[in-house]
């Protein structure tokens, strides 16, 4: 997996989807995983409005991780950084970075800021069948750690929102060798678990909800959820 590149690919376009929604359950992936995978949810951390300590996802999402954990090297486990996400949360990501962006850019109009904002953090729309992909379920941002559980080298941190940041950014260079091969080891083991990932984050993967079924052809499986899910 190391010596495989990243392919260049586009952003989701997701006008044209389909849906076969499915009420499946929620699990939170420290308990399910038995310990397995960790998580280190940032925006909690950060103190963010809203923002929870746990990292629910939908049952399929958990597995599919635990599937992607035994592709690893001898090593090298999972950590979640974020997963179902609040709606408080995601509304504020957005409304900060808009806000940013309107300050930095001051030429452009109210659409030309949305469209940009989008590429990094999905616009909290409630009247959608399905929203923001973190209000799925299916989607995950994560990393790598050793067998000590420290973060490796990936070339930049989560949520850096540069072009560096992009997924097969590192490739064709020679800078960084270490965290190429980093992502490159999170990406296959992500994407062969059953992932598709947000090519503009090395740490967005994604299974059943919107940009999934934009990569897949597939029908969008998993609704949205704004209120903090019930196990079952």
């Amino acid at each position: 997996m190391r010596n495989k590149e990243i392919p260049l690919q586009a952003l989701p376009d997701t006008q044209n989807i389909s849906f076969a929604l499915q009420d499946e359950p929620f699990v939170e992936i420290r308990s399910y995983s038995q310990g397995k995978i960790q998580a280190d949810m940032q925006y909690y951390k950060a103190n963010r409005t809203g923002a929870i300590a746990e990292a629910y996802m939908r049952k399929t999402v958990a597995d599919k991780l635990l599937k992607a954990l035994t592709l690893l090297p001898e090593g090298y486990a999972l950590k979640i950084y974020d997963a179902w996400r609040p709606y408080a949360v995601q509304k504020s990501l957005y409304d900060e970075y808009y806000d940013t962006l309107k300050k930095e850019n001051p030429s452009l109009d109210e659409a030309q800021l949305h469209e940009r904002a989008k590429t990094f953090v999905s616009f909290p729309d409630k009247s959608k069948t399905v929203s923001y992909v973190h209000s799925s379920g299916g989607a995950i941002d994560l990393t790598l750690v050793d067998k000590t559980g420290r973060e490796t080298d990936m070339g930049c941190g989560f949520d850096d929102f540069t072009p560096l940041a992009a997924t097969a950014s590192l490739e064709g260079s020679l800078k960084n060798q270490t965290a190429k091969e980093n992502r490159r080891l999170l990406y296959y083991a992500m994407t062969a678990a059953g992932f598709t990932n947000y090519p503009a984050e090395w740490w967005h993967y994604d299974y059943g909800d919107i940009f999934w079924s934009a990569a897949t052809g597939k029908p969008v499986l998993y609704g949205s959820v704004y209120e903090k899910p019930n196990l079952r």
